[in-house]
């Protein structure tokens, strides 16, 4: 079986069609080379190339609202590259901008914790970190883009507990993950995929 990004996300969209294709129209259509280009600009740093290859499969949830949102993984929806953006620049205001004004942090602190490797835990919301997915209730999962061997890994950001391990070396990893849980009637993190009264893809707590 194919191991790229786009093999596994074939195999996603695959599983769906035949099992829930309601689901299909919570995807959003691929992002275009502009969005890409404007969440590198945004970075100031190149993007993981298996993320920016799924981003050219999809943009994230085709709607923001919970109701409708794409449950790729338990608890989480892919976010929109300008959500992504758009979240990046509100954990940067409440976890850098509003702690530096009060005399909680200075940018020295922030800026040695920038130049950690990869998969370090900060305690704080990062430049290099970029939200990928949301809970829509104060957690996202975000790719570190700070540098070292796991540059690109997929950690979990939550507003009160800050930012956790890690989740997965990559997207890849994390797709991998999922296609299996879908195929193979498996778990992922205690959680295994079923169907609402929709038809639509969702996931129950085993």
């Amino acid at each position: 079986m194919p191991s790229t990004v786009d093999g596994l996300w074939d195999r996603i969209l695959a599983w769906l069609t035949q099992h829930a294709p309601a689901t299909l129209d919570r995807i959003a259509p691929p992002a275009a080379d502009a969005d890409i280009a404007a969440a590198q600009e945004a970075m100031g740093a190149n993007l993981p190339t298996d993320l920016v290859a799924w981003w050219r499969r999809a943009n994230g949830s085709a709607s923001g609202w919970s109701h409708q949102r794409f449950d790729l993984l338990p608890m989480f929806g892919p976010c929109r590259i300008e959500d992504a953006i758009n979240r990046r620049k509100t954990w940067l205001e409440v976890w850098r901008d509003y702690p530096i004004e009060r005399g909680w942090l200075t940018e020295t602190d922030i800026a040695q914790a920038q130049a950690k490797p990869a998969g370090t835990e900060a305690g704080m919301w990062l430049p290099g970190f970029l939200s990928i997915a949301s809970s829509g209730g104060g957690a996202d999962l975000f790719v570190d883009l700070r540098s070292g061997p796991m540059h690109g890994c997929v950690r979990e950001f939550d507003k009160v507990d800050t930012d956790g391990g890690l989740r997965w070396v990559n997207v890849t990893a994390m797709l991998t993950d999922i296609v299996n849980a879908l195929e193979r009637d498996g778990v992922l993190d205690g959680w295994r995929a079923l169907l609402d009264g929709d038809g639509t893809l969702c996931w129950d707590l085993v």
